[in-house]
C-alpha cells in the first residue's frame, strides 16, 4: 500500500511537471511567433555585414593583394576609396545561410579609426532569398581600453516572400574588441546594444531591446548570447523574449519565451518558418 501511494505521488508530480512545460493553446501567440522569426530576419544581414567588414579591415592578406575570399564571399578592396566590395553567388556561407548579391561598404578613415563614417549599401543582396534593402551607416565614437565603440543606425526591409515584407529601424550601439583569447584563441568580439521598432510581415507593429548584450566572436558565424526582450502591439500576449543558446558553443540555438510557453528554435533559414 505503501509503495502505490508512492508511485501515485510520483505519477501526480509528473503530471504536474507535464502541464508546467505544456504549451498554453488557449492563446494565440502566431502574432508573436511571427515577430520573433521577422526580428531574427531583421538584425541577421545587419549584424553579419558588420563583422563581415571588421573582419575585412583586419585581413593583412586583404590589405596587401586587395582581393581575398571571406566566407564564400570574393571581396575587394579598392585602396584609395577604401571602398570594400563582398560579392556573394548564392553559395552557402558558414553560418548555412545562401547568400547573392553585393554589399559595398564605404570607409572614410579607416574601419578602427576614431571618428571614422562606415556607410554599408545592399545591391541585389537577399540571404536565402529574402531580398534585403535598406540603409546602414556606422560612425566610431571612439576608443576606451582598446576597445572600438561605434554607433550603428539602419532602417531596412526584408522580404519575407513575393507578398509580405518586414520594416523596421534600429538604434545599435556596438564595442568592437580585437585579439580577445576565447576558447583558447585571439579573436575580434563584437557586441551589440540598442533598439528596434518596425512592423512585421503579418502587420504587427513591435518594438524590442537588447536587455542583455548580443555577442559575435570572429570565428563563429552566429549571435553567441544576449537576450532581447519585445513588445507587441495589439495582440493577446504583448511581449517576450529571445535568447541566443550559443554562449561558449558555437552554435545558432535560440529560444523564444512568451509567458512561459517556451519555442527552441534554430538561426538557420528552413527552421525559421
Amino acid at each position: 500500500m505503501i509503495r502505490c501511494k508512492g508511485l501515485f505521488a510520483l505519477l501526480i508530480l509528473l503530471f504536474i511537471g507535464w502541464a508546467g512545460c505544456k504549451k498554453n493553446s488557449q492563446i494565440d501567440l502566431k502574432p508573436n511567433l511571427n515577430v520573433a522569426t521577422d526580428q531574427i530576419l531583421a538584425i541577421r544581414p545587419f549584424t553579419y555585414f558588420v563583422r563581415m567588414v571588421a573582419k575585412a579591415a583586419a585581413d593583412s592578406a586583404l590589405q596587401a593583394a586587395h582581393q581575398a575570399v571571406i566566407d564564400s564571399a570574393e571581396v575587394t578592396l579598392d585602396a584609395k576609396n577604401q571602398k570594400y566590395t563582398f560579392t556573394f553567388s548564392n553559395k552557402m556561407c558558414a553560418d548555412s545561410v545562401i547568400r547573392s548579391g553585393i554589399l559595398v561598404a564605404t570607409v572614410d578613415s579607416g574601419f578602427f579609426h576614431k571618428g571614422t563614417r562606415i556607410l554599408l549599401t545592399f545591391n541585389v543582396y537577399a540571404e536565402d532569398n529574402h531580398r534585403v534593402n535598406g540603409t546602414d551607416s556606422l560612425h566610431c565614437t571612439g576608443i576606451v581600453n582598446g576597445e572600438y565603440l561605434y554607433d550603428n543606425w539602419i532602417s531596412g526591409i526584408v522580404g519575407k516572400d513575393s507578398l509580405h515584407s518586414l520594416q523596421f529601424d534600429a538604434m545599435f550601439h556596438l564595442t568592437v574588441k580585437p585579439g580577445v583569447m576565447v576558447q583558447g584563441v585571439k579573436q575580434m568580439v563584437i557586441a551589440t546594444s540598442g533598439t528596434t521598432h518596425g512592423i512585421s510581415s503579418a502587420g504587427y507593429s513591435y518594438s524590442s531591446s537588447i536587455v542583455s548584450v548580443l555577442t559575435q566572436y570572429e570565428r563563429c558565424p552566429w549571435i553567441s548570447d544576449g537576450l532581447i526582450n519585445l513588445a507587441v502591439s495589439g495582440v493577446t500576449v504583448p511581449g517576450g523574449t529571445i535568447e541566443f543558446l550559443g554562449k561558449s558553443v558555437c552554435s545558432d540555438r535560440i529560444q523564444y519565451s512568451f509567458e512561459g510557453n517556451i519555442y527552441p528554435e534554430r538561426i538557420r533559414n528552413k527552421y525559421l518558418n
